[in-house]
């Protein structure tokens, strides 16, 4: 049970990142970014992105051991 909360949290966490980087109000938009900071966030993004999904099936599956 921890660990679906964990889980949740985390997933949560990774989906307010990836809102923040896309909706934030501070953030430049793409066509100001340089090459390299819109290869940084397109990592980040992505990688929030994944962090999320794995957070959100850790939390769907290993609550299911029973």
């Amino acid at each position: 049970m921890i660990i679906r909360i964990i889980a949740i949290v985390v997933a949560l966490a990774a989906l307010g990142l990836v809102l923040y980087l896309m909706l934030g109000k501070n953030q430049k938009s793409w066509y100001e970014m340089t090459e390299e900071e819109q290869k940084r966030k397109k990592t980040l993004v992505t990688g929030g992105i994944i962090v999320f999904l794995s957070g959100l099936f850790a939390a769907i599956f290993l609550g299911k051991k029973k």
